[in-house]
């Protein structure tokens, strides 16, 4: 790929940012039958199409005129990118954000094929149609004395949603974390009892939280205070579960179950007062 400035280079990842932002939001939408919001950041944009994109474009560019070349180049590149990004996201996290351990050819949940020849069939795609468009357009001559300010200004915009994510991401671990504590303090005080369910920390909850609401077991003030906060919706991390339904931890196994079930409730909860409404 020719030479390019910082500036063009920055709002090429952009666009292709949102552009897999686009395409991810269409697939998921007609997978599901309903508008589903994905991606890690608050706005339209998903980085790692944006690096996917720029890293098919300066790494195939010899081979860019060899659509098999270029296509299985894009499957190899790609995928390391998916394996990695995958990695360092459960090693800071302790969770794995998507897990293609249920399809057919996958590598460690990290990697499977059909989404690896999905993104090499995207590279064709990229060097012979979208890439000439997307240099048109950051290009195009009547916006180029607007660059430079175009540029910090969405280059703040890029830095902010990245700490508020970072952000958000910290609290969702802090949340697995307590909830996971909160399941070894319940097992701990509890375990033998003949009332106590400890098949899983919703089964936990619910039956310690059955028990105190029929006044058969005193709590303490930070236990209740905990039992009250862990039984409500932990929003933000219903959030991320339905931008990355496939997520899972062997770390976070039980807390992440348990914001499955929960969150499954809550849709049922809705989905029956919904028909009550109708009726």
């Amino acid at each position: 790929m020719p030479s390019i400035d910082t500036q063009h280079l920055f709002l090429l990842f952009l666009f292709y940012s949102f552009i897999g932002w686009i395409l991810e939001e269409i697939w998921v939408s007609v997978l599901y039958k309903k508008i589903e919001k994905r991606g890690m950041l608050h706005g339209p944009v998903c980085p790692i199409y944006g690096f996917g994109a720029l890293i098919i474009l300066f790494g195939v560019y010899p081979w860019r005129e060899t659509w098999l070349r270029l296509f299985i180049a894009s499957v190899i590149l790609t995928s390391i990118l998916e394996y990695v990004s995958s990695w360092i996201l459960e090693s800071i996290f302790h969770t794995k954000w998507w897990d293609y351990s249920n399809h057919k050819c996958n590598l460690n949940g990290r990697i499977c094929l059909l989404n690896s020849c999905a993104f090499g069939l995207g590279g064709v795609a990229l060097e012979h149609f979208l890439h000439p468009a997307a240099m048109s357009l950051i290009f195009f001559s009547p916006v180029q004395p607007y660059i430079s300010a175009l540029y910090y200004c969405l280059s703040a915009v890029f830095a902010l949603d990245i700490l508020l994510t970072v952000r958000r991401l910290v609290q969702f671990s802090e949340t697995m974390e307590k909830l996971k504590m909160f399941g070894e303090q319940l097992r701990e005080k509890y375990e033998g009892e003949e009332w106590f369910k400890d098949g899983s920390l919703y089964a936990m909850i619910q039956s310690l939280k059955e028990r105190h609401e029929a006044h058969k077991v005193q709590l303490t003030g930070k236990l209740r205070e905990r039992l009250e906060k862990f039984s409500r919706p932990q929003k933000n991390a219903e959030r991320l579960f339905r931008k990355f339904p496939s997520m899972s931890s062997v770390e976070y196994r039980l807390p992440l179950e348990h914001i499955r079930q929960t969150l499954k409730e809550r849709i049922e909860e809705k989905r029956a007062q919904r028909k009550s409404h109708h009726h």
